[in-house]
């Protein structure tokens, strides 16, 4: 039962991963603007991050909800958690009215509101990563695969 609540877990954060990239997909140009509204980076970096960004998030997302590479996703989906986080929260701190493009919208950001959701995905993400890594277990085990 312990096991099937993790695999549920996995499979919903790496289907939202999955989502926002081809969110951000659909629309790469204005995602770049979402991307140089933070202020870190611009041109010709920005459109870069636009173009390489959701790809990372799909490959997380699905290596995520895999059997064999699960423990790969749960670690780049906490790394990406870790930058998105701290991205917002510097944005915060220097006052900016950002839209981040986080599902491909382009809403300006209720920053308490998108730390706690930023802190939520970080702390998941690293709780399916710890449990991959200091069990060797993984969310899908090749038994419930096969069963299914």
């Amino acid at each position: 039962m312990k096991n099937a609540v993790w695999t549920i877990v996995a499979l919903v954060i790496g289907a939202l991963f999955i989502w926002s990239g081809i969110a951000k997909l659909k629309d790469p140009i204005s995602f770049a603007d979402s991307v140089r509204n933070f202020r870190i980076v611009g041109d010709p970096v920005a459109p870069a991050v636009a173009l390489f960004l959701p790809f990372v998030e799909i490959f997380a997302g699905v290596a995520l909800m895999s059997i064999r590479f699960a423990k790969g996703g749960a670690f780049v989906i906490t790394g990406l958690m870790v930058v998105f986080t701290l991205l917002i929260g510097i944005s915060w701190f220097r006052g900016l009215d950002i839209t981040c493009g986080c599902f491909g919208d382009n809403d300006i950001v209720n920053y308490p509101v998108k730390m706690t959701q930023n802190v939520f995905l970080l702390v998941v993400g690293f709780a399916l990563w710890l449990k991959f890594e200091m069990k060797g277990e993984r969310p899908i085990s090749e038994s419930d695969s096969a069963a299914a």
